[in-house]
């Protein structure tokens, strides 16, 4: 990862499964999604990721450039397409030992 390479949040919020989305749609859509996050982390993107738990949310944490890089990201995941979730996206001002933690 080169030093203009940023870290973006990406919160997973809002889940809608209606009616429409069967036990079998759901069982696809979660195989996809998994599917993606390993495309992303294959390619570097994909820095963290997970479920918060005790609420119906999920975060990634992408390396991208700019916020459009990890929101392109973001768009091509089918829980986005297939509007399960809402998603916000977050610039990390990573404070670390380099930065004197942001002092």
């Amino acid at each position: 990862m080169n030093e203009q390479t940023k870290k973006f949040l990406i919160i997973y919020q809002d889940m809608r499964f209606d009616e429409s989305f069967t036990p079998e749609r759901i069982q696809e859509l979660v195989k996809s999604h998994v599917d993606n996050a390993r495309n992303l982390d294959s390619k570097g993107v994909l820095f963290l990721c997970g479920l918060l738990k005790g609420h119906e949310k999920g975060m990634f944490i992408l390396n991208a450039k700019t916020y459009e890089e990890a929101e392109s990201y973001v768009l091509k995941d089918p829980f986005i397409i297939n509007k399960v979730y809402n998603y916000v996206i977050y610039e990390i001002k990573e404070a670390n030992a380099d930065n004197n933690y942001l002092l």
